[in-house]
């Protein structure tokens, strides 16, 4: 549990974060350099594999929800470090329900991380 909880506390706050402001800053992505995306895909593929390695935990609580977005870094990353000439998301109903449900998945592992009791804490 506690491993989840640190993972937690640092994982939702930045996806909050990236997801919100990634939103209020859309067009950014129009005219994006393909090595900028490259490097994006690093930055999540490494992030994404550093949970997976010490959280790959298949539960029936919350803590799947850190399993699942360290899954979905590791697989965006490649995807991105693969395809980086590849078209960026458009705007649209389908691209912000995607970057909405992030927000919600790291909200509710961010809540969890900063409201769950610590381990021998009183």
């Amino acid at each position: 549990m506690e491993t989840s909880r640190n993972i937690a506390a640092i994982m939702g706050p930045t996806i909050m974060a990236a997801t919100s402001l990634e939103t209020l800053n859309f067009h950014i992505w129009a005219d994006i350099h393909p090595t900028t995306v490259f490097n994006n895909g690093i930055v999540w593929l490494m992030g994404g594999l550093a949970v997976v390695w010490f959280h790959n935990l298949w539960t029936k609580d919350w803590r799947v929800l850190v399993t699942l977005l360290g899954w979905m870094s590791l697989l965006a990353g490649l995807a991105r470090m693969a395809f980086p000439d590849g078209p960026q998301a458009e705007r649209g109903i389908a691209t912000f329900l995607v970057i909405g449900l992030l927000f919600v998945a790291a909200m509710i592992i961010t809540l969890k991380a900063y409201t769950t009791k610590r381990a021998g804490a009183e």
